[in-house]
Formats: C-alpha cells, structure tokens, sequence
C-alpha cells in the first residue's frame, strides 16, 4: 500500500515554496524602496543626519567635508550667486589687520576672514517673463530693493563701526607693533637733549646749587641743605638712567601695562580651539617647526590677546547679526542630554537633536561669499586660480541656497527678498548693537593708546625738565612731569583691565537666548555703567592738572593763596592758644581789681574787706585755682596791657 501523503502532500509544498519566495521579494523591494527615500529624499533624516550623511554639527564645525555630497542646485535663469568679498575690502577693510600666523590658521571669524562677506544679497527675487525680460517676482514686495539697499548700508556702518573700534584695541593692547617706530625717536631725542642741553646747562644748575648751598650754611638750616643736595642726586640719577636706557625702560613699561590684557585669553572662551596648542610669542620658525612635525591639519592658537578679542567681538556682534538679516534667524539647536551630560556619537561629536538652517548651513553659506587671508593671497598672484575660486565658490553659494529652500522655506524667503523689509529693520539693530559696544571699547583704547604716548614723550622731555629741575625750588615742572605720567600708567591698568571685563560681559549678554532688542538694551546699560564707575572724561582732566601721587613723595608746591591760608590759620590757632592759658572769669568768686595809679602797690593793699562776696565760704571760693586762702576771696589778676 502506498503512502498517501506522497501523492497528496508533495504538490502543495512545492506550491507553498514558490509563495514564500515571492512575499521574500516583495518584503525586499519594499525595504529597498524605504532606504532610497530615506537617503535620497532631502530634509526626512532628522537633524543628526541628512542627504548627505554628514550631521548637523559636522555641517556647523567641518562643513568643507560635506560640500561634495551637497546636491546640485538649479541656475536660475535671471539671478546670480554674489561676488566673493577680499577681507580688507570695503570701508571696514580699512581696519582689518591680524598678525601674518594669525591669517594663516585662521580659527576666528575675524582672523579667517577679515571683514568679508556681510553683504546681503537677495537671490530668487527675479524672474524671467514672456518677453524674456527679467523682471521682479510677484512674491516680492514692493520697494523690496530699497530696503535691502538699507539693510546693506546699514549693516556697511556696523562693520565700519566694529572694525574701528577692533582696530584702536589692537593698536593698544599691542605695544610692539604700534610704538615700534618710537624706539629710534626715543634713542635720537634723548640723546640729543642729553648732550646739547643737560651737559650744558645742568652745570650751571649745579653751580647755582652750590651757591645756595653756601648762603644757607650761613644760617645753620642743615635740613633744607640735607634735602636739597638729595634732590639733585635724584635728578641727576633718575636723568642719566633713562637717557642711557630709554628703549629698555619704556618696555619695562609696557609690559608691566600689557598683563591685564592678556587676562582675555583667560576670560574669553572659544570652543574652537578646544585641542590646540597655544605659545606665547611664538615665532614663524616655530611654527613651521610645530607643522612639520605634527602635520598641517595640527592646530596651533597663534592669536594675541589683541585678535582673541577681535575675533570674539566679530563673531558675536557681526556674524550672528548677519544671520538674522541674511536669513531671519539667529543659531539655535538642541543636544541630545543623558543625566545632565551631552550625549556623543561614535566619532565623539554631540548629537544634534534640533538645529535651524542658522546653525547647520551658516557657516558655509558665509564662507561661500568671502575669501579667507590665505585665499586672497593666492588669488593675487593667480588670475586663473582667482577665477576658479570665484566659479566654486559661486556654485556652492547656489547650492547651499537650494538646499535651505528644500529644509527650511522660511529662511529662503528671507534669502529670496520676500522679507525685505525685516531685513532693514534687523540691519539697524545691528547698527545700533555695534554703535553701544563701540563706545566704551573705543574710549578704554583711547585712554590706553594716550597712556603709552605719554611714557614715551616723557622719556624724551626729562632731560630739558631734568635741566631745570635740579634746583630743587624749580622742581614744580618735574613733579608736574611725574604726576602726569603715573596717572597714565594709572589709566593704562584700570582701563585695560575694565576692556577686557566688558568685551567679556558683552560676549556673554550676545550669547544668551535673550531677545534681540534686550541684548541691545543691555549692551547700552553695560557700557553706560562702564562710563560713570570710571569716568574717563575726569581722568583726562585730570592729566591735564598735572596733580597726583608725586605730591605725596616729593613734596607739594604751596602757591600764594594756599600760603596765606596757612599763614591765617596759625595765627588763629596762636590767639586760642592765648585765649586757653588765661584763668576764667567767675562772676560770683571773682573780682578784677581796679587799675591802680600806682604800679608798685602790692595785691593785699588793694584788698578791702568790704569787697569780700557773702558767700565767700562757699565751694565755688574755695574751688577758684587762683584763690588767695581757702575762705576765698579776691583773685589778683595783672591789668592788661593796652
């Protein structure tokens, strides 16, 4: 008997393979289908990953990395994508003037790219009609071109504005480079005064000091002999050193002033240079040295106190306000947090949760409308490699514009002009945030700069005051000198110091996720308590006046009126001291005796028994110091004399 089931079972199992192989297909299709959209459809990966498979922070933080895989966006028939800027170009280019090791690292906003690209250009505001004319897009509001006309003008003062005031503490805080030229005037001066007027005439000054010396002998007055022979040797010691050093002591000078400054490469914080290494006054064959052996890609923090400043004030005063006018927006994201701790992927970066367009593409978007100081260079000796660099960066300015279409339709409509007029209106609150940091930073570099000025002509004029100054009653003008120039090194510490707390504070209020006008508000409050604690309108007055600490070492000048002054309050104080040796008058015990015609007469004859008080045994007689017995009586006092 055959089996059944090799007749009834073996046809449906061969069936029942055949429809498991085709739903496998099916599932396989479908999986493949989901991947492709998943990859290839642009904005649905979230904000760790995108089309490109380069993260939001990669985009923000190595965006170079990420161009090639950047989808090509399409040429619109009627726009062009705008013209690189050179970073010393324009009005503000004027100002931009980082150290050579600080163009080629390039870590900061400033030190990369000078003061290019803050243009705003509006992109997809044109279109082409039946005529094949190019005329303005319907979407865009009417005098759309005069408000980003304004916007543009404006956003020129705040660059303007930054960059004066970058550049006046960069001539400050750097002394090296702004006096350097000072040094062989300083040489030349002194030495010329030194020679044809301090040898000569300080001679006769000593001659005359001799003289004195002798007609005060006279009078035995050893302490003004003491001080006047003590004087002259002060002057002529403290004459002789300078005029023999005077380089070395003006950098003595500056760099005790300088130490407060550097106190911004502590206070001011850059992720940025998070792994690089940084050393003081590091030389271009050091440098060479430091990339040869750990490769070009190795970072090397170059800036001076001067350019981390710079680079931070540019940074938030300039380059995030250009997010808000060029796209609407400024950076704002979100970082994937476990227990308090940000959350790290597996190549150590954060993981993005949330991020706008700002933060993703801004940075790239910025770089494709501005040359870098090395790009300039190389663009300088190279026609054709300028126009390529123009041509690329062009295409990519184009592209990230299409890629912010697609993500982010809101900050396209800033881009493409539908929002003009919000751009004028965010250009002047950039001006007006660039207008109330400037003014403190700018008076602080002013008052530092005058400061350093006035060491160095001081140097040069202290042999001619030295000259007159060695007799000591002709010292004012040399006490002037000294009171002058210690309230300007007073000035050099306080104003540095307080230079570097505000551009800090600053750097913190711009960095909070305050609204913008309050930012701006609080940026004018900051510098207007800058102003009254400080007061740098007294503090020049007070240069001026020539009074200060000199006074207290070596002795104030008395004028004519503090003289009298003097004069009337010792006499005073001689009659109350008169007044205070008399014996007090008490109506009750005492008596003054008549004036006698004769003056020989003695006290007991001018005493009666009938003048005796009645209570002449009372304690108040007997209380009197100048009572003749214990039972009281008349007190004898000497008539005075008319």
């Amino acid at each position: 008997m055959t089996d059944p089931s090799a007749h009834d079972l073996a046809p449906p199992a061969a069936g029942r393979l055949a429809r498991l192989g085709g739903r496998a297909a099916r599932i396989l299709i479908a999986l493949t289908a989901a991947l492709g959209a998943l990859v290839l459809t642009p904005g649905t990966a979230g904000a760790q990953g995108d089309a490109e498979g380069c993260s939001d922070y990669e985009w923000h933080t190595e965006w170079s990395g990420c161009l090639d895989e950047l989808p090509e966006g399409q040429e619109l028939q009627c726009e062009a994508a705008p013209q690189p800027a050179s970073p010393d170009s324009g009005m503000a280019g004027w100002f931009a003037e980082p150290g050579r090791l600080d163009q080629s690292e390039g870590i900061g906003t400033y030190s990369a790219y000078g003061y290019a690209g803050y243009q705003l250009p509006m992109y997809g505001s044109q279109q082409m009609s039946v005529g094949g004319q190019c005329v303005d897009s319907v979407s865009i509001p009417n005098g759309a071109d005069t408000a980003n006309a304004l916007a543009n003008m404006e956003f020129n003062l705040s660059v303007a504005t930054v960059g004066a005031a970058n550049s006046m503490r960069q001539a400050a805080w750097e002394p090296d480079t702004m006096w350097g030229w000072s040094n062989r005037f300083m040489e030349q001066g002194t030495e010329v005064l030194y020679r044809q007027i301090f040898t000569v005439f300080g001679a006769v000054t000593v001659g005359l000091i001799g003289l004195y010396l002798l007609w005060r002998s006279r009078q035995a007055d050893m302490n003004n002999a003491v001080t006047t022979v003590a004087w002259a040797v002060l002057i002529l010691v403290l004459v002789t050193a300078v005029v023999r050093w005077p380089v070395k002591a003006a950098e003595y000078t500056d760099q005790a002033l300088t130490i407060g400054m550097n106190l911004s490469t502590v206070l001011i914080n850059d992720d940025r240079v998070e792994g690089c290494i940084r050393e003081d006054g590091m030389t271009q064959d050091r440098y060479d040295e430091l990339k040869e052996l750990n490769g070009e890609d190795f970072c090397i923090d170059t800036r001076s106190a001067a350019v981390v400043a710079s680079d931070t004030v540019s940074g938030q005063v300039l380059y995030q306000n250009w997010l808000r006018t060029m796209l609407g927006q400024s950076e704002e994201v979100t970082y994937q947090q476990r227990s308090g701790e940000e959350v790290l992927d597996e190549e150590g970066n954060p993981v993005v949760v949330e991020s706008n367009a700002a933060y993703k593409y801004g940075p790239a978007l910025f770089a494709a409308q501005a040359f870098t100081w090395q790009e300039a260079a190389d663009a300088d000796d190279s026609a054709t490699y300028r126009n390529d660099l123009i041509e690329e960066k062009q295409e990519t300015w184009q592209n990230l514009v299409a890629q912010i279409q697609t993500e982010d339709p809101e900050a396209y409509a800033n881009i493409s002009g539908q929002r003009a007029w919000e751009r004028t209106g965010t250009g002047f609150l950039a001006l007006l945030t660039a207008i109330f940091f400037s003014l403190f930073d700018l008076t602080a570099s002013i008052l530092i700069i005058l400061g350093f000025m006035i060491v160095r002509f001081a140097i040069v004029a202290l042999p001619i005051i030295g000259t007159i100054a060695l007799l000591r009653p002709a010292g004012g003008p040399f006490k002037r000198l000294v009171n002058t120039v210690l309230g300007a090194i007073i000035n050099v510490a306080i104003f540095s110091l307080a230079a570097v707390i505000y551009i800090w504070a600053s750097s913190r209020i711009l960095g909070t996720a305050l609204p913008v006008w309050l930012q701006v508000v609080l940026i004018g409050l900051l510098g207007v308590a800058a102003w009254l604690l400080l007061r740098p309108g007294r503090r020049i007055a007070g240069l001026v006046g020539g009074s200060g600490p000199a006074d207290a070492f070596l002795g104030r000048r008395v004028s004519d009126p503090d003289r009298n002054g003097d004069r009337e309050r010792d006499l005073e104080r001689a009659r109350q001291r008169r007044d205070d040796a008399r014996p007090e008058e008490n109506s009750e015990t005492v008596r003054s005796s008549p004036r006698s015609s004769s003056k020989d007469s003695l006290p007991e004859q001018q005493t009666t028994t009938s003048d005796k008080p009645a209570s002449s045994t009372s304690g108040s007689g007997s209380g009197s110091p100048a009572s003749g017995s214990s039972s009281g009586g008349e007190v004898y006092r000497p008539a005075r004399r008319e």
